[in-house]
């Protein structure tokens, strides 16, 4: 199983720094960084959100 784990950049507080929104997706286990990238380019063009960070997690059963 894998997921797409995206951190957006939401606004900024009052010292500068930036706010971050974690959004986290299951996708299929043929999904590779590069097609993880597209996925989250896509999304960002529908969000009033920048892309601040993604990554592909794989989770492997140990039972």
């Amino acid at each position: 199983m894998k997921k797409l784990s995206i951190k957006w950049n939401v606004g900024t507080d009052e010292n500068g720094e930036p706010m971050l929104k974690t959004q986290s997706l299951t996708v299929q286990d043929s999904v590779d960084t590069q097609k993880a990238l597209l996925i989250a380019q896509t999304i960002e063009k529908y969000t009033n959100y920048s892309l601040y960070f993604a990554q592909l997690v794989t989770y492997t059963p140990v039972m």
